[in-house]
């Protein structure tokens, strides 16, 4: 008489395999979302910085009555676009964006934490070398790329 079956220990030695695979798929799979995370919000930032800079040079009021330099407030955990020539926190104005939970900005280089450009010109107002860059920061896996604005508003991503 022929006994069909899998013994025990056959049994347990596929599950393992299973679930050896599995947890490899699954460390795999989440790391290209980390990296997604952080390229478009890098991306969406420098489009709003773009967008600031372009609002200063065609001289967009956005409601106000002059027009007037326009720039970005930046933040931990989030960042504010404000009209003027320096954040005002309690400006109904503002727009403010928010990163997601498991992104940070770091290394906040720029003077009192804004970015400001000049009217017309688009050039960065009060530019100083050296206190030109942003990055955008992953806190799970400490994946991050930096932002630069040199002095004429152009960008640089690394």
């Amino acid at each position: 008489m022929e006994k069909r079956g899998f013994t025990l220990i056959e049994l347990l030695l596929v599950m393992g395999i299973f679930a050896i695979l599995a947890a490899l798929a699954t460390v795999n799979l989440l790391r290209p979302q980390t990296q997604a995370s952080v390229s478009s919000t890098t991306q969406v930032l420098t489009a709003d910085v773009k967008g600031q800079q372009l609002k200063t040079m065609a001289g967009d009021t956005e409601g106000q009555t002059a027009p007037g330099p326009q720039g970005i407030y930046f933040e931990a955990a989030r960042y504010t676009l404000f009209q003027g020539s320096a954040y005002s926190a309690g400006d109904p104005a503002n727009k403010v964006v928010n990163l997601e939970n498991n992104l940070t900005l770091t290394g906040i280089n720029f003077p009192t934490s804004q970015l400001v450009f000049a009217r017309r010109s688009g050039e960065v107002a009060g530019f100083v070398a050296g206190s030109d860059s942003v990055t955008v920061q992953n806190t799970q896996s400490s994946e991050q790329k930096t932002i630069t604005v040199n002095r004429y508003g152009t960008i640089v991503i690394n």
